[in-house]
């Protein structure tokens, strides 16, 4: 049975979160209160030289660098791992890991726990980390998917060791749509880095129109589809969590 509807939200009016150590501004724009049960998507900028506090969640995580450059630092001691607009960091379960936005220019992030956290804005607890801090970029896909568009790549997903927290990157050309379709057992969340659009919930007959720096979340098993119709093309990141186990194997099929 499908429930709710598809859902446009403002990146801008997100609950704010104490995520930070220094200036910036944090806010969760999706997760349990919009919701979502299966990810939480948060929109961070960290001024020149500041950083989130120490974190550490019970699920994965991930994150999107939207702009910007920093560093990811493990908690365990190892080396930092430098961010760049483009890289995706994914922390394994019980994790100790902050980043930092480098001296010069302020680092935008997207992307948070998945299941939510739901002490996301308390800090990690001084103990040995059991996971991996992990770094990958969006110009470096393990896959390609045709079905949502002529190039969406899969970076951090199940084939990486990614189980619960994903992250994909889709571009879409003006006058460009997705093949209609749904997740059975999975929530879809995409955040519009640049662009322009329209998304047709297919379930409850309705459409809604989206630009840069809005948030879609669609509910499990809703059919959806995201159209780049108002003259320009869109580029977004994020996908369906828990990963859609069945789109991964259709498009993995010669």
């Amino acid at each position: 049975m499908n429930h709710g509807q598809v859902t446009v939200l403002h990146g801008r009016e997100g609950e704010p979160v104490r995520l930070l150590r220094g200036a910036g501004d944090a806010r969760i724009v999706v997760g349990p209160a919009t919701g979502a049960r299966h990810r939480s998507m948060c929109v961070v900028r960290l001024e020149p030289g500041s950083s989130t506090i120490d974190l550490r969640h019970p699920s994965e995580a991930v994150w999107y660098v939207a702009a910007g450059h920093g560093r990811a630092v493990p908690g365990d001691g190892a080396s930092a791992l430098v961010l760049e607009p483009g890289a995706m960091v994914h922390i394994g379960p019980q994790t100790g890991y902050a980043i930092t936005a480098d001296a010069g220019e302020a680092l935008e992030l997207i992307g948070g726990p998945a299941p939510p956290d739901p002490t996301l804005a308390q800090p990690g607890p001084d103990a040995p980390s059991e996971g991996a801090v992990r770094l990958f970029h969006r110009d470096r896909p393990a896959l390609r998917v045709p079905l949502i568009s002529s190039d969406a790549r899969l970076v951090v997903f199940p084939a990486v060791g990614a189980q619960t927290a994903n992250m994909n990157y889709v571009r879409l050309a003006a006058g460009e749509e997705n093949t209609a379709h749904r997740h059975p057992e999975s929530e879809d969340t995409i955040a519009i880095l640049s662009g322009r659009g329209t998304v047709d919930d297919l379930t409850n007959g309705v459409t809604l129109e989206f630009e840069a720096g809005d948030l879609i979340h669609v509910p499990v098993g809703l059919e959806h589809r995201v159209k780049a119709d108002r003259g320009v093309g869109v580029e977004s990141v994020g996908g369906p969590c828990p990963p859609d186990s069945a789109m991964l194997r259709l498009a993995q099929e010669p």
